[in-house]
C-alpha cells in the first residue's frame, strides 16, 4: 500500500521516582494563607517559593520573597474570578484568614 503513513516511533518512557519526605511551610501573606503556594529556607538563607508544586524560584532577601508572594498570591486570586488575594466577594475566601498560635520564628526554618 503506497497511502500508509508512517508514524515516529513512541518516545521512549522515562521513569522518575520521587524522594520523600519532603518538608514545606505554607505561605502567609498579610496574614492570609495563599493556597498552592508553599515555600522552605535552605542553608544559605535563600527562601524557595513554590506555586502548585510545579514551578519553583528562590530569592536571597525576604523582601523580594515577600514581593514575589504578593504577586503570584494576586495572579491566582485573578485568575480564580476574585478581585484580588484578600477578597471575601464569592462564598469562600480566596485566601483565608490565618492565625498563628505561640510564636514562630523564620530563623528555624533551616
Amino acid at each position: 500500500m503506497d497511502n500508509v503513513t508512517q508514524f515516529p516511533k513512541p518516545p521512549e518512557k522515562q521513569v522518575e521516582f520521587l524522594i520523600g519526605p519532603f518538608e514545606e511551610w505554607r505561605v502567609k501573606v498579610d496574614g492570609r494563607a495563599i493556597p498552592k503556594l508553599t515555600g522552605n529556607r535552605d542553608a544559605d538563607g535563600k527562601i524557595w517559593l513554590t506555586v502548585d508544586h510545579r514551578i519553583m524560584a528562590y530569592f536571597s532577601t525576604e523582601e523580594d520573597a515577600y514581593q514575589a508572594a504578593v504577586l503570584a498570591a494576586n495572579a491566582m486570586a485573578i485568575g480564580a474570578g476574585y478581585s484580588h488575594a484578600g477578597a471575601e466577594a464569592k462564598d469562600q475566601p480566596f485566601a483565608p484568614k490565618m492565625n498563628c498560635i505561640g510564636s514562630v520564628s523564620t530563623e528555624n526554618l533551616e
